[in-house]
């Protein structure tokens, strides 16, 4: 039945109206449809709305460019030049000179080279090792779980500087084997947390219609449960690489780190002591300066992505 007051006559100017002044008012029909995004378009969206998430992302973009593009704009030659040692800032180099009479500002820079480069690089082994085990041991389940998991505990009650310190000791550290060493041992961590995503993902139905169709163990780990548990794994990759970059800040601090003339943030902070009691303050600030910025920008990232893709942390 037609609402009485849509028909109401209305006059202007002397005419009669069956219709609003605003035209016909059209009703909805069953209500506006909202094209719905995809999950990683919105993770990708909530993480955009974190601002120390972004801040982070800014600061690691920066490092890099600093890190390798800042050598190729600030030409220095890595020449060792004892008549030139330990000059304070301002006297033709912007970050003066460290006791061998190198520029600490292209030092600086070299060494978060090689620190960006063996977090990064440690992070995928032990993110690409882990999420591997622990899918594995989380789908078999079983007693072959148990004593996968108990080997994972072995090795998480091993000191892990003890170890790393026993083959520096033996070893020259290198970019490739320090990036190693720390990968191998790092792993662990990520393999419990995919493990336990795993167990709740393989009784899902899609794995349960994946079994029925044919699917083997292999296409279940690498088409089912790893895509599926890459949340866990995205976000455990930054603060795998802020680990391995402090593991080898103090690895060089404690003077296990990498051979000469390669170096490193924690190599050059080998004598901070020594120099912050000499008042060589050039040597210690701008570079630790560096590593805090890097290792809080990986943590903010993670936070950040930690509340973008857990749906339970999104903001309504």
């Amino acid at each position: 039945m037609p609402d009485p007051l849509a028909l109401k006559p209305l006059v202007d100017g002397g005419a009669l109206a069956t219709e609003p002044p605003g035209g016909p008012e059209r009703a909805p029909e069953g209500g506006e449809v909202q094209v719905l995004s995809s999950g990683w378009k919105l993770a990708l969206r909530e993480f955009c709305q974190n601002k120390l998430g972004v801040a982070g992302v800014i600061i690691i973009v920066f490092f890099l460019l600093f890190c390798f593009l800042g050598p190729v704009v600030h030409h220095e030659t890595a020449t060792v030049n004892v008549l030139n040692s330990d000059v304070a800032p301002g006297h033709g180099h912007l970050l003066g000179t460290d006791d061998a009479g190198l520029d600490e500002l292209n030092q600086v820079m070299l060494g978060g080279q090689t620190a960006l480069a063996i977090g990064f690089f440690s992070a995928a082994i032990a993110t690409i090792v882990g999420t591997l085990y622990g899918a594995i041991s989380g789908l078999v389940g079983g007693l072959l779980d148990g004593l996968m998991m108990r080997f994972v505990d072995i090795l998480l009650s091993i000191p892990f500087l003890l170890v790393v310190l026993i083959l520096a000791t033996k070893y020259h550290g290198t970019v490739f084997k320090l990036s190693v060493v720390l990968g191998i041992w790092t792993w662990l961590v990520p393999a419990r947390l995919v493990r336990g995503e795993v167990l709740t993902l393989r009784v899902r139905d899609f794995v349960s219609a994946a079994r029925v169709m044919g699917a083997g163990q292999p296409r279940l780990v690498f088409r089912h449960l790893i895509p599926n548990a890459m949340s866990v794994v995205i976000v455990n990759i930054t603060f795998q690489v802020a680990d391995a970059i402090l593991a080898l800040a103090y690895l060089g601090f404690l003077g296990f780190g990498l051979s000469p003339p390669q170096t490193s943030w924690g190599d050059m902070l080998g004598n901070a002591q020594q120099y912050v009691t000499n008042g060589q303050w050039w040597l210690v600030y701008p570079v630790g300066g560096c590593l805090v910025a890097v290792v809080l920008a990986c943590n903010f990232i993670g936070d950040g992505l930690r509340d973008a893709v857990d749906v339970r942390l999104r903001r309504r």
